[in-house]
């Protein structure tokens, strides 16, 4: 992810050297490419939190009181009871 992120903000650069040196037509195709590596660095970013989320709560599940795995659950019952 953070990968496609650096990509995303080379390429910008890139692009702008390109629109200041007057290239529009290669400009646009580059800030195309950044366009898609952005969509890709945020897909995963996405996917890594997704897997994140799942793993605390699997962490969280063995704690006394939690049958449902599910931090905001776990969280709400906490709150509750204080």
């Amino acid at each position: 992810m953070q990968t496609y992120g650096v990509a995303t903000l080379l390429l910008s650069i890139v692009c702008m050297f390109f629109i200041f040196i007057d290239y529009q037509s290669i400009a646009k195709i580059v800030f195309g490419i950044s366009l898609l590596t952005f969509s890709i660095s945020i897909f995963l970013s996405l996917i890594e939190i997704r897997l994140s989320t799942r793993a605390i709560e699997l962490e969280l599940s063995d704690m006394e009181g939690l049958e449902d795995p599910s931090v905001m659950e776990y969280l709400r019952k906490k709150f509750d009871r204080e």
